[in-house]
């Protein structure tokens, strides 16, 4: 069986005794694996994953890294590193690669989260202590924009937190919590954020999926259904955006346009309907419909880093 570095991803040969090196974190016993063991060359790519930062999240868990050597000839290998051959074999290798985690203990402090589409970098802004909310049509693709803009983050390393009740049962990420709560309040949500930074789990992207399955609080159990409703909701989720206990954790949250297309007219802040209130409190409202396939229109309300009504396109 051959395999390729879970760090480079170019292909392994084996050292004389016919072996290759392999990583991972344990707990309790050796053979409890809780990340990995990922196949990596000797050097410098099994050094990476030997970050100081790196041993410090083992530690606060206590996990401990552990570097082992396989035989290729041994048939029980195929099995220790079988979750690594699914993620080969997965057209989103990219987004999962050890690479981007490894790239992100050795970077910088302060990391700003991204999505995966470069040309919306500079819409979502998902920088700490910002709200960024954006509007899509229901079961269009980019419905999933929170998932996707969720796993991405995950795969570079960041610790992403997701609210979503419709969500259906995906694979377990690292680095990436998923919350199905039925009933979903901007309290249950910062008391989640809370309860993770008190175990010293800070949140680096929180995603919400959608507006629309939200309540204003635990007493209020109506659907949102009036603006003072929403604005309750946005100034919360902006509140926990900011809170510094939690080191300003950046919020998306989504939203479905609620106004049919209407042929040859751009989007317009009203097509969020009842949503539209999200304006006053959120630092970037944005508007997304798709009229081609690769590209996608946006509608920029409001956007307290540039300039805002404006529209555009943008490659998606």
């Amino acid at each position: 069986m051959q395999y390729d570095c879970a760090v480079c991803l170019k292909p392994l040969d084996p050292d004389d005794a016919g072996t290759i090196a392999a990583v991972g974190a344990t707990k309790d016993a050796p053979e409890n694996w809780v990340w990995g063991p990922y196949p990596v060359h000797d050097s410098p790519c099994k050094d990476r994953l030997a970050h100081p930062d790196l041993q410090q999240l083992l530690d606060t868990d206590g996990y401990a890294r552990t570097s082992i050597r396989l035989d290729l000839n041994d048939p029980h290998t195929e099995a220790v590193l079988e979750h690594w051959q699914k993620l080969m074999a997965s057209p989103w290798m990219d987004r999962f690669a050890v690479r981007h985690w490894s790239d992100h203990l050795s970077g910088p402090e302060g990391l700003e989260a991204q999505t995966p589409w470069p040309d919306m970098d500079e819409v979502a802004h998902l920088a700490a202590g910002r709200l960024t909310c954006l509007g899509t049509r229901s079961r269009s693709r980019e419905a999933q924009a929170g998932y996707d803009i969720a796993v991405h983050n995950a795969a570079r390393g960041m610790r992403v937190t997701m609210f979503a009740p419709d969500l259906t049962p995906r694979n377990t990420l690292p680095n990436l919590t998923i919350y199905r709560d039925a009933k979903l309040t901007p309290e249950l949500i910062r008391d989640r954020l809370e309860t993770a930074a008190h175990r010293g789990k800070y949140t680096d992207l929180v995603v919400i999926d959608r507006l629309q399955v939200m309540t204003a609080r635990d007493e209020d159990p109506r659907p949102l259904s009036h603006p003072e409703q929403v604005e309750e909701v946005s100034i919360a989720l902006k509140h926990t955006a900011m809170d510094e206990r939690l080191k300003q954790p950046p919020i998306l949250l989504m939203a479905r346009l609620e106004r049919p297309r209407r042929d040859g007219h751009p989007l317009d802040i009203e097509d969020l309907g009842i949503a539209a209130e999200l304006e006053y409190h959120a630092d970037t409202l944005a508007l997304l419909d798709r009229t081609h396939p690769s590209k996608v229109d946006v509608f920029i309300s409001k956007d307290r880093s540039g300039p805002a009504p404006r529209h555009l396109t943008v490659a998606w």
